[in-house]
C-alpha cells in the first residue's frame, strides 16, 4: 500500500479527545522526569553532607534549624530513657513488613530529647508478641546521622499510640507535638540513626532521602510510550483509502 492512496480525515470530537489525552500523557511524562530530578538533588545533598565534618551535638546546637542539621554525621553524649521505648509500626524494609525500635535520648547538659532509631525488626508472629528491647544504662557517647522522621505506610485505627506494657509503646506515626505531650519533654523534630548500630538483634535500615528516582524515569518512559502509541492509533484511524483516485 502506498501512502498516496490514502487521505487523512480529522473529525472534530475524536481529534479533540486525542489532543487532550496526548498532551496529558506528555505532561505526565515530563512531570515524572522532574520528580526524578528533584529526588536526585536530594540524594546528592545527602551525599555531600555526609562528607562534611562530624557535628558534636550538644545543648548549644541541638535546637538549630532542622535544615542545617539534616543528614549530617553527629557525635552525641547523654543517656537513654529506657522506660519509654517506641515501636514505630508499618515500616517496610527489603519488601518485608516490620517496625523500627526507637528510644528517646536525653542530651547531656540539656533538657531536650532526641529520638534514636536503634534499627528495624521484622513483624513477629502476632501483634501481641513484643520484641526484646535491651536497656542501655548510663551515659553513652554515640555516633550517627540525623534524618527526618520515617514515614509510616498506613494508619491502623484512630489511636496513634498504643500502650503495650510499662516500657513499650506502639506508634503509627511520629508527630513532634504529640511526642512532646507524651514524653513530657522538648522533643527535637528529627531523629538520629545510629552508625554503627548497637543492637545486634535489629537491622540498620536507613534509606536515601529519595531512593526511588529510577522508578520515576520508568514511569516517564511509560507515559511517553502511551503518547506515541496513541498517536499511531489516531493516525491509523484517521486514514481512509481514496476512491476513484480522489
Amino acid at each position: 500500500m502506498l501512502l498516496k492512496n490514502y487521505k487523512f480525515e480529522f473529525k472534530l470530537f475524536p481529534t479533540l479527545i486525542f489532543a487532550i489525552a496526548f498532551c496529558g500523557f506528555i505532561v505526565l511524562g515530563f512531570w515524572q522526569i522532574d520528580r526524578a530530578d528533584q529526588k536526585n538533588v536530594l540524594n546528592s545533598n545527602y551525599t555531600d553532607r555526609q562528607q562534611e565534618a562530624t557535628i558534636v551535638l550538644d545543648k548549644n546546637n541541638i535546637m538549630d534549624e532542622k535544615s542545617s542539621l539534616l543528614w549530617r554525621k553527629v557525635e552525641f553524649e547523654g543517656s537513654f530513657l529506657n522506660k519509654q521505648n517506641i515501636i514505630l509500626d508499618n515500616q517496610i524494609f527489603n519488601q518485608i513488613a516490620g517496625f523500627n525500635i526507637i528510644t528517646p535520648f536525653k542530651i547531656k547538659g540539656s533538657n531536650s530529647i532526641v529520638l534514636v532509631n536503634r534499627g528495624w525488626h521484622p513483624n513477629l508472629k502476632n501483634r501481641e508478641m513484643l520484641p526484646v528491647i535491651n536497656e542501655i544504662k548510663g551515659e553513652r557517647s554515640l555516633l550517627g546521622y540525623i534524618a527526618g522522621f520515617p514515614v509510616s505506610g498506613i494508619k491502623l485505627g484512630k489511636n496513634n499510640i498504643e500502650t503495650l506494657n510499662s516500657q513499650i509503646f506502639r506508634f503509627q506515626r511520629l508527630d513532634t507535638l504529640e511526642l512532646n505531650y507524651f514524653l513530657s519533654a522538648n522533643v527535637m523534630p528529627y531523629m538520629i540513626y545510629l552508625d554503627p548500630i548497637i543492637d545486634k538483634e535489629f537491622y540498620e535500615n536507613f534509606k536515601l532521602p529519595a531512593p526511588d528516582s529510577q522508578k520515576n524515569y520508568g514511569y516517564a518512559f511509560q507515559w511517553f510510550a502511551f503518547a506515541i502509541t496513541l498517536l499511531i492509533i489516531f493516525i491509523r484511524l484517521s486514514m481512509t483509502r481514496k476512491t476513484n483516485g480522489k
